[in-house]
């Protein structure tokens, strides 16, 4: 198939190379030439935008009167949204006007990331710049030559994609319509109370942060109770076993006294074993990553977040190292699936997998497990590409994101995991029973890829402990030889980590709350695409993260509490609900008009709810807990305090002494931790941070954020130069 003189819009300069690579071409600064070839007899621009280049208009851009937040003119609704050219991308915007009004050109191709936001990144420009000539879409899922090829030939007319674009649209003006109004009007509430801190609301955000909230209150509100388990060892006339008091409703006994009555009844007592149940058991590889799925195991694994895991995937996509991450399938369909072979050898020939490739004789071509194609829409499971790839050549993140997609492919290709599993149950008298269980592996299996983990890490059930037990026929006698209670307590719900959190806003049914049914519906907050961005933006205004574990701040309550019970954005249901109309925007069975009107009124009742719900706020005991939250340590320059004070860490002294010391909480596209900015306050430097991103977005690098005495400023110290100094 060949096209005309064509225009090719990619979404970031990295992806414009790839889409070059194919062809003849020449780099001319704001766009890549390609020559004429078979596919572009008359050859082809391709240029690129760098993320969104348009933005939508602040309020104040509307009207200047609402440059100053007030009360009295929310909520603000414009009648017709207004974008504008985001000046740090003005050189990208006047190449796509420069070219799109050039005459010779007769082909736009779209070639904006394959989902809605890639969607509307593309068509909003196109929009703004009233463009005439005929759209293609091209719809890639990976980057490598062949695929991009392959994704030419099947292009199809970009009004197809309308109602992805409308889907786009619908989303990023109903983030604006509730987001401004209700950050406004909780910021100036509050503040009319004392708290002087902006607080930021949003439709998905909230939602994720009332789900945390109800999670801090259950773990404050857990009151411990003491239990005892009951152990005892059998012996029998060949072997003795070890066993643990158990009934039908439960393994602990919460009254000592019973214990000790249970203890006393079976001591040296006769036994009989009641049962013995020997089962052959197998556990299949694990499936394929999806985005999810790899950022909360990554986050398990490695503590990394799921920005950074983002970051990283989307940095092996750019270098067709893998498919398109931003999926939220585990399948294949039969193409992909054929690519198998050619992967596993790629791997066979890299020092880390030669060894582990000759075990996975197995063909997934037709295993549903893997490979099915009703289960893949938009995008399949995230693969390598056929491409080789030196590991050795990423910087770290990258790579241990590598290993974990290589592996997941190497495993599915692997025998079952095969173990006995024996459970024996031992009754004193017909009154009390103990059980007694063990596991005996036969066949690692796919176990064996993950050998160089610890086993919690391979099975986070904690599956994997090894006990052998005898043969016993049921009916068998024996006698009891000792017995012991060992004291327990019962313990808080878990705090969630990072990980979690995807897990949560993927499958967030379960905490609509006993009245709704909708515990196993298809119920989510967010996208793929987007789920990082919010967790991020949790994380730097209203919890903290430690240890990966996260801990709800003064303002994460304040911010729930002010909203209230039933607050529509609070609610799990309402947002997911939000989200599953959006989905169907995007398949051409909902109205776009339809969920614009009904924000509308949404953003209506949140303003009315929070002026009413203001009057009976109590908050006077949070102002000393937010003013110490917000103290982080000694200034470097005056030796006054230091405080978290809205985008920087900054010294309180700045109003009186003109204290210049400022630590910003994002540098270079990386959040810097509260945990991080203690750290260089005290010893003068950082841990090392992964995941700056460089000058140009096309990749990241890591190093420490160090105190330069001699020029009283910060720095970057770079791992070379650290490792140099050691």
């Amino acid at each position: 198939m060949s096209f005309p003189f064509s225009l090719i819009c990619a979404e970031k300069p990295d992806q414009s190379k790839k889409l070059a690579a194919p062809f003849p071409h020449q780099n001319k600064g704001d766009h890549i030439a390609i020559g004429q070839c078979e596919m572009f007899p008359q050859g082809a621009i391709v240029i690129s935008a760098r993320g969104h280049i348009l933005e939508v208009c602040e309020p104040e851009e509307y009207d200047s009167n609402l440059r100053k937040w007030s009360i009295e003119p929310l909520p603000f609704i414009p009648e017709k949204f207004k974008l504008r050219i985001s000046s740090s991308t003005k050189s990208y915007f006047n190449a796509f006007k420069k070219f799109l009004n050039d005459d010779e050109i007769k082909l736009v191709i779209h070639a904006g990331d394959a989902g809605r936001e890639g969607q509307l990144l593309i068509d909003e420009i196109l929009y703004y710049l009233n463009n005439k000539k005929p759209v293609k879409r091209l719809w890639l899922k990976s980057l490598t030559k062949p695929s991009v090829i392959k994704a030419l030939n099947e292009m199809e007319d970009n009004k197809k994609y309308e109602p992805m674009y409308l889907e786009a649209v619908a989303r990023q003006r109903a983030d604006f319509m509730i987001g401004i109004n209700a950050t406004r009007v909780l910021t100036v509430l509050l503040q009319q109370k004392g708290i002087n801190k902006t607080f930021s609301a949003g439709r998905v955000q909230t939602a994720l942060m009332g789900i945390i909230y109800n999670r801090e209150m259950d773990i404050e509100n857990f009151k411990s109770m003491p239990f005892w388990d009951c152990y005892a060892d059998f012996k029998f006339e060949d072997y003795t076993i070890r066993g643990k008091w158990f009934k039908e409703d439960g393994e602990h006994i919460f009254k000592h006294e019973s214990a000790q009555a249970l203890v006393k009844f079976c001591e040296g007592s006769t036994v009989k074993v009641y049962s013995a149940l020997k089962e052959e058991k197998n556990t299949r590889p694990p499936q394929l990553y999806h985005l999810s799925t790899l950022q909360s195991e990554a986050n398990r694994l490695y503590g990394l977040s799921p920005e950074n895991v983002l970051n990283y995937a989307q940095g092996l996509y750019d270098k067709s190292i893998i498919s398109y991450p931003r999926t939220d399938s585990q399948y294949l369909t039969p193409e992909e699936a054929n690519w198998m072979p050619t992967i596993l050898n790629n791997l066979s020939k890299l020092k880390e997998y030669k060894d582990l490739v000759p075990g996975a004789t197995g063909d997934i071509s037709n295993d549903k497990r893997y490979v099915d194609s009703n289960k893949v829409t938009d995008h399949y499971g995230i693969i390598l590409t056929e491409e080789e790839t030196d590991p050795t050549t990423l910087q770290e993140g990258e790579r241990l994101i590598f290993d974990m997609i290589a592996k997941s492919i190497i495993a599915a290709h692997y025998p079952d995991y095969l173990f006995n599993s024996t459970e024996i149950i031992i009754s004193v008298q017909n009154r009390f029973t103990f059980k007694v269980k063990g596991k005996q592996v036969k066949f690692e299996g796919w176990r064996s890829v993950y050998n160089g983990l610890p086993e919690e890490q391979l099975d986070e059930q904690g599956q994997f402990d090894e006990i052998q037990l005898p043969d016993v026929s049921e009916g068998e006698e024996g006698h009891i030889t000792s017995i012991e209670l060992k004291e327990g307590a019962t313990s808080p719900p878990s705090r969630f980590t990072q990980g979690d959190l995807v897990k949560v806003m993927s499958n967030p049914g379960r905490y609509c709350g006993e009245k709704e049914d909708y515990k196993n519906s298809e119920l989510s907050l967010g996208t793929p695409a987007t789920r990082a961005n919010i967790i991020s933006t949790v994380t730097k205004r209203y919890v903290n993260v430690e240890s990966n574990l996260i801990y709800l701040q003064p303002e994460g309550r304040i911010l729930i509490e002010a909203l209230g019970n039933g607050s529509y954005l609070t609610s799990v249901l309402s947002t997911g609900n939000m989200e599953r109309y959006l989905s169907q925007i995007g398949k051409g069975k909902g109205s776009y008009k339809t969920f614009i009107e009904r924000t509308k009124q949404i953003t209506h009742n949140v303003v009315d709810d929070l002026k009413e719900n203001s009057t009976t706020w109590q908050f006077d005991n949070y102002i000393h807990d937010i003013q110490e939250a917000d103290k982080i340590g000694s200034c470097l320059l005056c030796g006054d305090t230091v405080i978290d004070v809205g985008p920087v860490y900054g010294c309180q002294s700045y109003k009186t002494t003109n204290c210049e010391f400022k630590l910003y909480k994002t540098i270079s596209g990386k959040a810097i931790s509260r945990t991080n900015a203690v750290k260089l306050l005290e010893t003068g430097t950082t841990a090392l941070i992964k995941g700056f991103m460089k000058k140009d977005k096309t990749s990241t690098y890591d190093a420490y954020i160090v105190w330069d005495s001699n020029k009283k400023t910060t720095r970057f110290e770079y791992v070379n130069n650290r490792r140099d100094k050691r």
